[in-house]
């Protein structure tokens, strides 16, 4: 893959609103369209400088051959919710499929693990399946739909929530408790069978 992923830089924000331009004129999947995002490139340059300065939030960009071709972040919330972030990936429609949305994923949950970020949330289209596989691929779980999350050329479309708990503790007991339950279900069916 002739793919490179970097963190954002203030420089690139004339490259961001290009590919927002692109990407969002490419699916209906996106909070935009073909206007891509409403920022100038100083308002885009100011917004990556405070995601920078932010320790619970990261932007990255996929590049090939000078080009975006894939942004994602991670949005780290405050106070009492500081350990959690909101979660955001987009890939050109050509190359869906290539792994990259997957590698951008990736470089995100690894970011959130090593900031102290232990649940990351997102929202998706309900039927953006392709999207909703890659999630469960990586663990996230949905929890709830949201009825008419965004409205596009009059048509209101559901929204699923999912999250991903990156809670060692937490999930080694889940674990734990779902072993027990078994071996308890084991243990009462033996008894039944004899």
């Amino acid at each position: 893959m002739d793919i490179i992923i970097k963190e954002a830089k203030p420089e690139d924000a004339n490259k961001l609103i290009e590919y927002t331009k692109i990407v969002g004129a490419q699916t209906d999947n996106l909070s935009f369209g073909k206007e891509g995002i409403d920022g100038t490139v100083q308002e885009e340059k100011e917004f990556i400088k405070r995601i920078n300065s932010d320790p619970k939030s990261v932007m990255y960009f996929a590049w090939k051959n000078e080009d975006i071709v894939g942004c994602a972040n991670i949005s780290g919330m405050k106070r009492r919710m500081s350990h959690r972030a909101n979660f955001a990936v987009s890939v050109v429609k050509s190359e869906w499929g290539s792994g990259i949305g997957s590698a951008l994923l990736e470089k995100c949950i690894s970011f959130a693990k090593d900031n102290g970020i232990e649940i990351i949330n997102l929202d998706t289209r309900s039927d953006n399946l392709r999207a909703i596989s890659l999630y469960k691929k990586f663990g996230f779980v949905k929890i709830g739909r949201i009825p008419a999350f965004s409205k596009i050329n009059c048509e209101y479309i559901d929204a699923d929530l999912m999250y991903l708990d990156l809670r060692e503790k937490i999930n080694n007991r889940k674990i734990e408790a779902f072993e027990r339950l078994e071996t308890i279900r084991r243990e009462n069916k033996k008894e039944i069978d004899f």
